[in-house]
């Protein structure tokens, strides 16, 4: 019909705040004859991939920014060929990381089930992280994010350690004493 890939260009520039190029690079993309909700599809398409390049550059400059800084505290350091290398002072800040973070718990089994359960906010992810991975290296196995079970012992220490850290009050430790019923250990 005359007048229609008017309309459509028309109609889809005016639901729409489209500079120049993305309307062309859409139409094109959309071919001649397309309907407007393949024109609309096209154009979210490049609207999609343009803001996934805009979060994948600032990503980079960040890790960019944070690579710089680890350098001017003398962490790392950059071979001619472009490798990244730890320097002394850098081997020495991963160990005392390590040591801080992973404290050898003691394992010791249990004959009743042991249910840790916790909703740590998000300003304490790293701590989250690491309480997730002393469950894991004591033998609990995860049900959900925050759902861990085993038959394994809680450390004393590891419960003092986490109220060191200010989340204890976010973690509930139950053991099951009989079929049923439940036991705040926490």
């Amino acid at each position: 019909m005359k007048g229609e890939l008017k309309y459509k260009i028309l109609n889809f520039i005016e639901d729409r705040a489209l500079g120049g190029v993305d309307f062309v690079g859409a139409f094109l993309s959309a071919g001649y004859g397309a309907t407007l909700s393949k024109m609309e599809y096209e154009s979210d398409k490049r609207a999609r991939r343009r803001e996934n390049y805009k979060w994948e550059r600032e990503r980079r400059q960040r890790l960019q920014k944070y690579l710089f800084k680890l350098k001017s505290e003398g962490l790392i350091d950059e071979s001619k060929n472009g490798i990244l290398v730890l320097r002394p002072k850098g081997k020495k800040a991963v160990k005392n990381f390590q040591d801080k973070i992973h404290p050898n718990y003691e394992r010791e089994d249990s004959d009743k089930l042991i249910i840790v359960s916790y909703d740590i906010p998000e300003e304490f992810k790293k701590e989250r992280d690491l309480l997730r991975g002393i469950l894991k290296r004591l033998g609990l196995r995860m049900i959900h994010k925050s759902v861990w079970v085993g038959k394994v012992k809680i450390p004393r220490q590891l419960v003092l350690d986490l109220g060191k850290i200010n989340i204890l009050q976010f973690i509930e430790i139950m053991e099951v004493t009989k079929s049923g019923s439940l036991k705040s250990l926490g």
